[in-house]
């Protein structure tokens, strides 16, 4: 059975070998119409009438709301209430203007589209290493049902992986200037590419070149954050507290453990949680760079243990870790199966998870408990998956490319 799979894998891959660039970015939106197509017809005939109000698209009035206070000439911060960077809201400005404030769809169009986008980045930037390999990676990425889920029921996630990858692509192409920009935007985009900046800082050679890095990230904070700083200082500092330090009154959730900790009566303080972050995170940096490590192997293993100890990930988070763990997958079944089989443990745990406010959609006695094993079970299939990477070497260490910055 596994040789008659294998066979038609190989069938499939000869197939794609000698298709044009211009005709694999078709097959990719073709199957990003057909599968992401169908995400959304399903989620806005048929899952918006079985899942509860609170629970259907439950970001979707909150987009609309800071989107039309941009176009209304108002201020973020202080005009509505916001909990994200900037500029993640002014790319939500588009889909607002484009029909979105009367339909749902249009947002998951929207979302979807940077799902193609985050598959193109992978595959055109990684085909100097191998065309074939990499066209798979930007595939498998595409198909992923982390990705397809959350795009196509409207989650904005897509677009924070996008930016998140396109950094780790800069650095790893060693286009020095051009990543500390993406490094600057992403974190005013969505906090995550801040975990990127020690890895981009060590990565330098010398003192100018890391001193230079630190200049352009702050001229990108400059440009985006300052006048917010001016004029909404108190409620714009709301947010660097919200994801840094974590709001007391909700300190968890998606589909961490941690959650589920605490839900069951087993939380850990704040503090506590913090400190274990900081000397995790403080590992994550200093063991791959003393290691010799590449910059996508440093920057996996950051992610890995950021997601094990931040106590609030969402299932649209792990979007970046498949993208991250894709130039594996396309080489290595184990690894993209593993990826791929974590989804179902992963969604059915927030199934069982408390929200912001709200019950779970699901609960029972010792609910909490199942719903801890279960986002066990992903985050572990997602740690073995980096396991098996950091054992084999990647297609993207066939080569170094050359500098232009």
């Amino acid at each position: 059975m596994r040789l008659r799979l294998l066979d038609r894998w190989g069938m499939v891959t000869e197939k794609l070998r000698p298709l044009t660039t211009g005709r694999k970015l078709i097959l990719y939106a073709m199957l990003a119409l057909i599968l992401y197509g169908s995400m959304i017809v399903v989620d806005n005939t048929f899952l918006v009438n079985v899942i509860d109000e609170d629970l259907s698209h439950p970001d979707l009035d909150v987009y609309r709301e800071r989107a039309q206070t941009i176009l209304d000439g108002n201020l973020l911060y202080r005009d509505v209430h916001t909990e994200t960077p900037p500029f993640i809201n002014y790319l939500l400005v588009v889909p607002q203007i484009l029909g979105g404030a009367e339909h749902d769809w249009v947002w998951s169009i929207y979302f979807s589209l940077f799902a193609f986008l985050l598959a193109t980045l992978i595959y055109l930037s990684l085909r100097q290493y191998d065309e074939l390999k990499a066209y798979l990676a930007g595939g498998l990425v595409l198909l992923s049902p982390f990705t397809l889920v959350e795009s196509g029921t409207g989650e904005d996630e897509s677009i924070v992986a996008f930016i998140f990858i396109l950094a780790v692509v800069l650095m790893l192409l060693q286009r020095r200037n051009q990543a500390s920009v993406a490094i600057g935007v992403g974190i005013w985009t969505k906090m995550f590419p801040v975990l990127l900046f020690p890895v981009h800082f060590l990565q330098q050679r010398n003192w100018k070149d890391r001193f230079q890095t630190i200049i352009i990230a702050l001229l990108v904070t400059g440009v985006i954050a300052l006048p917010f700083i001016l004029l909404c200082w108190e409620d714009f500092s709301y947010f660097l507290n919200f994801y840094f330090l974590g709001d007391s009154g909700r300190p968890t959730g998606g589909s961490s453990f941690w959650h589920f900790l605490s839900m069951g009566g087993w939380g850990i303080p704040s503090a506590v949680q913090l400190a274990l972050l900081g000397v995790a995170m403080a590992f994550a940096y200093l063991y791959p760079y003393y290691m010799r490590m590449s910059v996508w192997q440093n920057v996996i293993i950051v992610m890995m243990v950021f997601f094990i100890f931040y106590p609030k990930v969402h299932m649209g988070y792990w979007i970046m870790m498949v993208a991250l763990l894709s130039i594996w997958a396309a080489q290595n079944w184990r690894i993209w199966a593993r990826l791929f089989f974590a989804y179902l443990p992963m969604i059915l745990a927030t199934m069982l998870a408390r929200g912001e406010g709200t019950e779970p959609p699901v609960e029972f006695y010792g609910s909490w408990l199942v719903g801890l094993a279960l986002a066990l079970i992903g985050l572990l299939l997602f740690i073995d998956a980096v396991r098996l990477a950091l054992k084999e070497r990647p297609f993207i260490d066939n080569k170094t490319p050359s500098s232009s910055d």
